[in-house]
């Protein structure tokens, strides 16, 4: 087992859609945990590289990748040596990253529309009053990146389109295929099913919120698969009524911020951002 697959952001981008179609793929093993967070997390971190390989059930005469998708690995300067960390086991697995890019002013309405609904602290605040620093630094999207093409070669690294994900998701799922080598025509079920949708998302409910504070509770949070933590969700509350918008002024102020992450995401690595206006 030393082929991994990891889908590294970016949050609000579509990462557990792509992780849930490709979970399907029988030459690859999903993580029992979609986001384990392994490289961003000090404790886990401790555990080696043994450790990290608990977490598949991997079977060496089907599988050929072993995938994880966590969002907290573009997350710097919160999360500020993940990169890293995962180049130091470069001896001993090959690594491969997904990168999924997302319009810079809907990925921060959809990001405080989620946290809002969960309590999380930089989305507490009204937008009236200003867009809390993180959640510009997660759409500095060449600034993340840069931290992995100074360690990895280039061609172990994917960048995708979340608009392309959401209009022909079965072309972005046999694209992945096609850079993980592994057979680009299995036919995949229930492609276009959106994961993780805001729609599917809970109102700011009392108990959640503290819930979501409670550093005990989101430890054990994050050992809950996925598809268990919705089930939770929805049994404590509705679903979220409205998306959160930012102003038209908040719009041409976060391009001018992101100006020159957005020239050189497009000069240096060649994304295209020319559908990306405020």
């Amino acid at each position: 087992m030393n082929n991994f697959a990891l889908i590294i952001g970016t949050m609000k981008g579509g990462t557990t859609s792509l992780f849930a179609y490709l979970a399907q793929h029988p030459q690859i093993s999903p993580c029992r945990q979609k986001e384990p967070r392994f490289f961003s997390n000090d404790q886990r971190w401790a555990e080696g590289f043994e450790g990290y390989q608990t977490l598949w059930d991997w079977h060496p005469q089907q599988h050929k990748v072993a995938l994880e998708a966590s969002v907290d690995y573009t997350r710097i300067p919160k999360r500020p040596n993940v990169a890293a960390r995962i180049a130091t086991l470069k001896d001993k697995a090959n690594f491969k990253f997904i990168y999924i890019l997302r319009n810079p002013w809907e990925r921060i309405e959809s990001h405080y529309t989620h946290g809002h609904a969960l309590g999380w602290r930089e989305t507490q605040k009204p937008l009236s009053e200003g867009i809390d620093r993180h959640l510009i630094e997660v759409s500095q999207y060449a600034r993340q990146i840069d931290e992995y093409y100074q360690r990895f070669d280039p061609d172990s690294i994917l960048l995708l389109d979340f608009d392309d994900l959401k209009r022909d998701p079965l072309s972005v799922v046999q694209k992945v295929c096609h850079f993980l080598n592994i057979d680009t025509s299995y036919e995949f079920q229930g492609i276009g099913t959106v994961f993780n949708a805001n729609n599917q998302r809970l109102t700011d409910e009392r108990l959640w919120k503290s819930m979501s504070n409670n550093k005990f509770l989101r430890f054990i949070a994050n050992l809950i698969p996925v598809s268990t933590k919705k089930i939770i969700y929805n049994s404590l509350g509705g679903k979220i009524k409205t998306n959160c918008k930012i102003s038209p002024e908040q719009r041409k102020l976060v391009f001018n911020e992101l100006r020159e992450d957005i020239n050189k995401l497009s000069d240096k690595y060649g994304f295209d951002v020319s559908r990306w206006t405020p």
